[in-house]
């Protein structure tokens, strides 16, 4: 019983400090030609590795990954997407996905967004170009 006050402490202290200390967690703005990207998702894909994390975009072009993405530091290619649904005029219009972000920045070894996370907070903002 007597080492139980320490015992107690270090329990404590592992409970504040958590096993999530290598974690990062990264928010910023999406733009595209300088407007607002207004839907879509982003995707950060470890540059060597399997790790992938993503999330949507908000209508003010932010996004967040929280701490419960699980995101760990490292080298990240950086993919977004984002789509649009348009509907033809005329009797039997069929909806079609049209593509609003160009398609450079649709496949992990081909963007040319990167970012390198740190454990904790980091922000990281883009700006795609059309042409």
């Amino acid at each position: 019983m007597k080492y139980m006050p320490h015992l107690t402490f270090v329990m404590l202290i592992i409970g504040v400090c958590g096993c999530g200390g290598n974690i990062a967690t990264v928010s910023g703005k999406i733009t595209i030609d300088g407007k607002t990207l207004d839907k879509g998702d982003i995707g950060f894909h470890q540059s060597e590795g399997a790790a992938v994390s993503t999330t949507r975009i908000n209508a003010d072009g932010s996004y967040k990954l929280g701490p419960d993405s699980n995101t760990p530091p490292g080298k990240y290619n950086v993919v977004i997407i984002a789509n649009e649904v348009k509907v033809g005029n005329g009797p039997g219009s069929v909806p079609m996905p049209i593509t609003i972000t160009p398609l450079a920045y649709s496949e992990k070894e081909k963007t040319p967004l990167k970012a390198e996370l740190k454990a904790g907070p980091n922000e990281f903002n883009f700006d795609l170009k059309t042409k």
